[in-house]
């Protein structure tokens, strides 16, 4: 009989690298572009989390020899909230395989599991990141990638971000103003050098505001962009003169974005929209690491080989993102 300590070496031994070697093989975009926390670190570690959106503070004050400064308060402008889900997959292995102690088939069918897994639940985590970018625009919401309430704290905008509205939206506000900010263009925008260049402008000065209305400094890093637009995105990125011109322009666009093609962009909708984002600010991702491998024995004698991470996802700032061309419906 295959004893639970043989099981827990083979695990050691033989799962874990199989595991890791696949898990690192192809590198995902979310960590490139997002916020990765480790999920020990959330408010109610691997359940969730809330997060402060600062209105910001008060801009200086000219100070007059003799006066004191001024005081300046801190205050909330939104809450945004995280869940952090768990996913878990397991290998059963029944009781007369490991009573005939057949350690090599136990083996081979553990580290073809591992070596599943560790590419799995990169690319699943890859995907729901993804999912909020493709279904961030939609005026209905999504619960499937907005709904963030964990335990005993229900989201209180689930299908949305902090604001109460869809992450890219014509009628984001900030505190004490009437006026609307736009993240998104639903149509008619498709990937130009001039569309590319009229929406740096709304993200780096008209979006560059605090929720008091200070000037912020936005600096977007990356065009994203699914596989049907890459090499536009290149063309427009890349060329060192303006592409389609025939006066030897220059090219004002050339360098000042990494274009990306991610192939997890799988939308039908998605396949004419892209988006400009600041990568590293905005969208924080909860992210426990590759998949950790457990046993469990059944009643019966089986023996469940059990992969588990958790992962999780939130906007926490909309001014870092903005999305052209993709429906609002």
């Amino acid at each position: 009989m295959i004893s639970a300590t043989q099981i827990q070496e083979l695990i050691e031994n033989d799962g874990y690298p199989a595991m890791f070697e696949s898990y690192d093989r192809e590198p995902p975009l979310y960590p490139q572009i997002a916020e990765i926390i480790d999920t020990s670190e959330a408010g109610a570690p691997l359940y969730g989390d809330k997060l402060t959106v600062m209105r910001g503070v008060d801009v200086f004050q000219e100070l007059e020899d003799g006066n004191d400064p001024e005081d300046s308060t801190l205050g909330k402008a939104y809450t945004a909230q995280a869940k952090i889900r768990t996913f878990s997959r397991r290998i059963r292995i029944p009781r007369r395989i490991l009573a005939a102690n057949r350690l090599g088939e136990v083996k081979a069918s553990l580290i073809e599991a591992a070596n599943e897994w560790g590419e799995l639940s990169r690319l699943q985590k890859d995907d729901f990141v993804a999912g909020m970018f493709q279904k961030g625009t939609l005026t209905a919401g999504s619960t499937q990638f907005y709904d963030n309430s964990y335990i005993n704290n229900a989201d209180p905008n689930a299908g949305f971000i902090y604001d109460g509205l869809p992450w890219f939206d014509t009628a984001h506000t900030i505190g004490g103003s009437s006026s609307t900010f736009a993240n998104h263009v639903a149509s008619g925008s498709a990937l130009t050098e001039a569309n590319l260049e009229t929406h740096l402008e709304t993200m780096t000065t008209t979006n560059a505001v605090d929720d008091r209305g200070n000037r912020i400094v936005v600096r977007p890093t990356h065009l994203i962009v699914p596989g049907g637009l890459n090499f536009t995105a290149q063309k427009i990125l890349r060329s060192v003169q303006l592409p389609g011109s025939a006066n030897n322009d220059i090219n004002p666009l050339q360098g000042l974005l990494i274009p990306v093609k991610w192939a997890a962009l799988t939308d039908s909708a998605s396949s004419a929209a892209y988006w400009i984002i600041e990568a590293g600010k905005g969208l924080r991702c909860y992210d426990s690491g590759a998949p950790v491998l457990e046993q469990y024995r059944h009643m019966n004698g089986d023996v469940s080989i059990i992969a588990t991470y958790n992962f999780g996802a939130t906007v926490t700032d909309w001014r870092r993102h903005f999305c052209a061309n993709k429906a609002a419906s």
